[in-house]
């Protein structure tokens, strides 16, 4: 990463959502790319739909990623950026404790001192509610602003349910939470952290949830996603497990000491392919880990757990005796997850088609380095989902009564999204085969060349082939008319959400979700392919509502509900569906999911928008932003101007400079102020004839532009208006003083001060004195205290009497301050002084 941050000056990361929680490993990384080593800091722009989802440290997060603990880019504008994210947690915190009205408006002022300070000045909010409320006037290259909001259609699958598919569901529902996954607590991590963000360094609440509950919802939300995905899932914990059982079954009497317990268990880890198993789940969470214990220490102890359980009476045990014990628990678990998972099995293979008494089957999933079978895709009798989709698919004058609400997409241009790799197959493989039998289809998704109009993008999907798909399904949008003459049109594009980032395909009339993400800006973000800004067609939004495959999440979360009381942070590692408060039950976690499928894309930008956002920050685009929009607007397209007609101007020396036009007896005038090097705020003053100083938007320059200009007049009148002006900067200096002072606490209060008070022994190294008490003054007490006080005491630089510092070695703790501000890249913060430049100003006469 340190190689990365030297050779490029400029980095843009997309879905930097996932870069929110600070105790990540990717969180860390990308932070090594903020300064190259001469301490030049690096430029980033960052992409996400949600950058506050569950609380403001999200925001926080974020923020730190391109500004290092001083938070000088915010202190240098007056933005007391610490101080306020600390005191909305501080007062959120108390809210939750008790609904009182003076915490809620204390915390609504806060709020707003962000939103205005800091979100506003960082942050480019544009939703669709945000762009037709605020820009509804504003035309685009001549043209009104257009962003049509698709219908959606919460598609309702559960008429098609057979007796063998409910058979099926039950079957999961009644086994699912019995099945351990005993392999789980084999290869060491059994555990994984959630945990509550703070903003300061206060420790988070963490809470330990077994891999093997995590499993259960998983295979849960495959079932939501369909048969298939389900049965490869469980299929691949199955297979994993079986390796368990018959290399214990068979190797366990021979285990005589401990190297040949661990080299057993290994053997099993090993053949069944775990490694990247592991991987995965470190990537998605915080692992659990015991410094003080190893991987195998770990299986050692959950053995000799199990032993207590089985030991005999008064009977003497050895070590090896006692593991071998346990290993026989093992033994007896693994064959019960097995025979659980059989009984499902057994339901699924009723579902199968048969062809020549053996099960269909249409190809196979394409093998990963970690999968230990192979995955036939099988073709299921009367599969609820795919019956649907069928349905509404094909010829209209067959689409069956129970989906009368929703239309038919028959000849449109369709995609097909699916959260997993498994289904995307799935779909695309049975549907392939189905248009080629059903000839009422193959005037509309066949062509002349009898190629089918079909296909497929997953993560496998190499690029070239990729880019080529897109083309040929959207060539309006992506100019593949060339493409399509080549290789034929796509009419139907089955997806995972490769294709939910980054492409237009605006050619498409309509969007299917065929299971339904938690995150309701997932799907946002897939209707966004289609329906962009300028895009006046319509499109049909088709989503899928689960029905009896809620009943097993909903299982699996009581259950959880039972060892982890605030579930959403499961739930709600995305979005937060539902609230630490509300009960786990059918009724509202289905109507949750119920919710999300019937709601528009601008209500389901708003339902993604984290509380905090919803209930405290207020809404809207600032005035100046928006009004500095529509100022460059009417200069390029009312008005007619180009680049080359201001190329004189922006060759001219620093002003101030004047003009005198015609109008109401009111002087406009321009000023930035600057700390240091940084220019960290403009303003536009007026003053008309009542007297009365105002702030102005950049809209004040419009009467510039397209007013006649005077000769100058009324110059004393100019002079004393100035002048008052002037003394309104200073005010503004003032507060931009006030605001650059870190509030600091505690022991760097106290190290600050006793620093201080034997500033004349800093003779010889007065340069490094002061750029240490500058950072003393300006770190957050709260984010270094912990860092700084064990560093010095521990090289008895300095001690402690209670709260006093006593400096045992002045130069020596400067220096080691120095360097300790040196590798944190805290050396360079700049002056607090301010300076005010005049740019210029005019008098309407």
């Amino acid at each position: 990463m340190n190689k990365i941050a030297e050779e490029y000056d400029l980095f843009i990361i997309d879905e930097a959502h996932k870069y929110r929680n600070r105790n990540t490993n990717r969180w860390k990384a990308i932070r090594k790319l903020q300064k190259k080593s001469d301490k030049f800091s690096n430029k980033f722009i960052f992409l996400t739909a949600t950058p506050l989802n569950n609380s403001i440290s999200d925001i926080f997060n974020l923020i730190r990623l391109f500004v290092d603990d001083t938070f000088v880019p915010f202190r240098i504008k007056g933005v007391p950026i610490t101080e306020l994210m600390k005191k909305y947690r501080d007062l959120k915190k108390e809210f939750q404790k008790r609904d009182d009205d003076k915490i809620k408006k204390d915390l609504k002022k806060v709020a707003t001192e962000i939103k205005q300070k800091i979100l506003d000045e960082i942050m480019v909010l544009r939703t669709r509610k945000y762009i037709m409320e605020q820009f509804k006037d504003i035309k685009v290259n001549g043209k009104p602003l257009i962003f049509k909001d698709p219908k959606p259609y919460s598609l309702d699958y559960s008429p098609f349910y057979t007796k063998d598919y409910k058979s099926l569901t039950k079957t999961i529902n009644d086994n699912i939470n019995r099945i351990l996954f005993e392999y789980t607590k084999l290869y060491g991590t059994r555990y994984v952290i959630f945990e509550e963000e703070t903003i300061d360094e206060e420790e988070p609440v963490k809470k330990l949830i077994d891999v093997a509950d995590l499993f259960k919802l998983l295979l849960g939300k495959r079932l939501e996603s369909g048969i298939y995905p389900f049965e490869t899932t469980l299929k691949r914990i199955y297979e994993k497990e079986k390796i368990f059982y018959e290399i214990f079954k068979e190797g366990m009497n021979r285990v005589l000491t401990r190297n040949d317990l661990e080299g057993l268990i290994k053997s099993a880890v090993d053949k069944a392919k775990i490694e990247k198993e592991l991987e995965d789940i470190k990537e998605e969470y915080n692992i659990e880990e015991e410094d003080e214990e190893t991987w195998f220490d770990r299986v050692v102890r959950i053995l000799l757990e199990y032993a207590e359980e089985l030991k005999e009476g008064e009977k003497q045990y050895s070590e090896i005796d006692l593991l071998k014990l346990g290993l026989r628990k093992v033994l007896e678990n693994l064959e019960s997850d097995l025979r659980l998972m059989d009984n499902i099995f057994a339901e699924l293979d009723k579902l199968k088609d048969k062809e020549n008494g053996e099960e269909k089957t249409l190809g196979k999933i394409p093998r990963k380095m970690e999968d230990i079978i192979d995955f036939p895709i099988y073709s299921y009798k009367n599969d609820p989902k795919l019956e649907a989709l069928k349905q509404i698919i094909g010829s209209p004058s067959y689409k069956s009564q129970k989906l009368e609400n929703i239309p038919s997409l028959n000849r449109k241009k369709i995609i097909i999204f699916t959260q997993y790799r498994d289904t995307a197959y799935y779909i695309y493989h049975n549907l392939l085969e189905w248009i080629k039998k059903e000839v009422d289809l193959h005037t509309w998704l066949k062509d002349e060349r009898d190629r089918v109009k079909i296909a497929l993008v997953t993560g496998d999907t190499e690029i070239p082939t990729k880019i080529n798909y897109i083309k040929r399904f959207a060539p309006q949008a992506s100019n593949g008319f060339e493409e399509v003459k080549r290789f034929g049109e796509i009419d139907i594009l089955i997806s995972t959400d490769a294709l939910s980032e980054g492409v237009n395909l605006q050619d498409a009339d309509a969007v299917v979700n065929y299971d339904l993400p938690w995150n309701p800006m997932i799907i946002v973000q897939r209707v966004g392919r289609v329906n962009r800004i300028g895009n006046d067609k319509d499109v049909y939004v088709i989503n899928y509502i689960p029905s009896d495959e809620i009943e097993v999440i909903v299982g699996v979360l009581r259950k959880l509900k039972e060892k982890i009381q605030d579930i959403t942070l499961i739930v709600g590692k995305d979005v937060k569906i539902l609230s630490p408060e509300e009960e786990i039950s059918i009724e509202t976690f289905g109507e949750k999911i119920r919710d999300i499928s019937k709601l528009s894309m601008t209500d389901l930008e708003q339902y993604g928008i984290s509380q905090d956002f919803k209930e405290f920050i207020p809404e809207g685009i600032p005035q100046e932003q928006l009004d500095e929009y529509k100022l460059l607007n009417l200069i390029q397209y009312e008005l007619g101007y180009t680049a080359e007609d201001f190329k004189d101007i922006i060759e001219m020396k620093d002003g101030p400079y004047y003009s005198f036009i015609e109008g109401d007896d009111k002087i406009v005038s321009v000023y930035e102020f600057y700390r240091g090097k940084f220019k960290i705020m403009k303003r536009v003053m007026s003053i008309t004839k009542s007297g009365e100083i105002r702030y102005d938007t950049p809209l004040a320059f419009l009467n510039l532009i397209k007013r006649k200009g005077k000769s100058p007049q009324k110059i004393e009148s100019a002079v004393e208006n100035l002048k008052r002006m002037k003394d309104k900067t200073e005010e503004v200096v003032e507060e931009l003083k006030e605001g650059y002072r870190q509030e600091q606490k505690g022991f760097l209060y106290n190290l600050y001060n006793a620093l201080l008070v034997e500033r004349k022994r800093a003779e010889g190294f007065e340069s490094k004195f002061k750029i240490v008490m500058t950072a003393l003054q300006t770190i957050p007490y709260y984010l270094y205290s912990r860092e700084v006080k064990p560093l010095l005491t521990g090289k008895n630089l300095i001690e402690m009497n209670r709260d006093n510092v006593i400096i045992k070695d002045f130069k020596g703790t400067i220096e080691t301050l120095y360097e300790f501000f040196r590798e944190k890249g805290l050396t360079d913060i700049e002056s607090l002084k301010v300076r005010v430049k005049h740019l210029g100003w005019y008098y309407e006469v």
